[in-house]
């Protein structure tokens, strides 16, 4: 289980972060291997007499937070130019899980925090990512081809959250692999790496984590484990995985 610390009291957004956004970053955390998230800037008062708050809406009712990604002890870093595998796993599985506010940049704050959250308002739906000067145009790279491979996959989940009673056929698309675990987590033992572009029927969404699914690799109607939906897709797409980043089998 992913441990949350922050944010600090002494912070202007000292308020916690809502129920939804500690989901999303606990699938994204639980993907990409990261044992602890710090949150440097949560939630906040909305705009009224005596508001403690600062910035646009994006932090208020704690549906924003700016974070940092520790992992075996060390906090995870990246640059303008690249980022290691665990951040860009982080932000694809971020994205899947539902957050469409999510910026990175040296120039934004630094080479360790990125800020994940939803839109302005709850009504905003829009999927964007900045960088510097917290524009769009200036988002780095990688940041968009993983948040992009993210926003691509949720429709990977949206049969088990149907139930049991609507499965469907789905491939993996990550490239190293995706593992097989015996139950809906990274702290559960993994049975296999399932390969790119391997097909199999997705039975159910778990009750535990959302974020992973039960499945079926031969179709015969007999349970195998569980995977991380934000890395199938649905089998027929022609070329879908080539959007996808390439998670290292440890990681996932």
């Amino acid at each position: 289980m992913t441990n949350f610390t922050g944010p600090p009291s002494g912070a202007i957004r000292n308020q916690p972060i809502s129920d939804e956004l500690k989901r999303v970053l606990q699938a994204a955390a639980e993907a990409a291997g990261v044992d602890t998230i710090r949150i440097n800037s949560g939630g906040q008062d909305p705009p009224g007499p005596g508001a403690r708050r600062t910035g646009s809406t994006r932090h208020d009712h704690g549906r924003a937070a700016d974070v940092q990604c520790v992992a075996g002890g060390t906090t995870l870093t990246f640059t303008d130019q690249s980022a290691p595998q665990a951040i860009l796993t982080f932000v694809t599985a971020a994205a899947a899980a539902g957050a469409t506010g999510i910026g990175a940049g040296v120039g934004y704050m630094g080479n360790r925090t990125i800020h994940v959250g939803f839109g302005v308002s709850t009504s905003d739906h829009s999927q964007l990512t900045w960088g510097a000067g917290g524009r769009s145009a200036t988002a780095p790279q990688w940041l968009r081809d993983a948040a992009r491979a993210g926003w691509a996959a949720p429709a990977a989940a949206q049969p088990a959250q149907a139930g049991a009673g609507a499965p469907g056929r789905f491939v993996v698309i990550a490239r190293d692999g995706l593992k097989l675990r015996g139950g809906p987590g990274t702290n559960f033992g993994s049975e296999k790496t399932l390969p790119a572009g391997t097909e199999l029927t997705v039975v159910e969404r778990s009750m535990v984590d959302p974020a992973w699914v039960r499945v079926d690799l031969e179709g015969d109607g007999l349970l195998d484990g569980y995977v991380f939906a934000a890395f199938l897709a649905p089998a027929g797409l022609d070329g879908h995985h080539e959007d996808a980043p390439e998670p290292h089998p440890d990681d996932n």
